[in-house]
């Protein structure tokens, strides 16, 4: 099975939907998000939407710190981040914050394990 891995998209709307775009041309049969989904970019919402679609349709997304900050803030963060964090979370739904919230932190599919270090 080819598979595709995508990480820290950071809400890059741009970026993300040429990756798709790029592995799905290239015969990818499952999609695989390691991880902050969400962060600096401008395009949150759609980002989300994207990745709730990929898990529904059979990917895989795991939750990466970034995407953890919007449920649990962080004292980890620089000042950027942690602006950008702020600004995603007041544009989230309830529904997408649970989404992140309910990504597992690794997976572990036959040989592989997927985690955002």
């Amino acid at each position: 099975m080819r598979l595709a891995l995508l990480a820290d998209i950071h809400a890059n709307r741009q970026a993300f939907a040429a990756c798709l775009d790029a592995a799905r041309a290239r015969g990818a049969e499952r999609l695989i998000c390691l991880g902050d989904i969400v962060g600096y970019g401008a395009d949150p919402e759609w980002a989300v939407d994207t990745a709730m679609d990929l898990v529904a349709n059979g990917g895989i997304a795991v939750r990466g710190n970034h995407d953890n900050a919007i449920g649990e803030p962080s004292d980890s963060m620089n000042a950027d981040a942690q602006a950008a964090i702020d600004w995603t979370r007041n544009r989230l739904s309830a529904e997408q914050k649970a989404f992140l919230a309910g990504l597992p932190i690794l997976r572990a599919e036959d040989n592989r394990l997927y985690v955002h270090s």
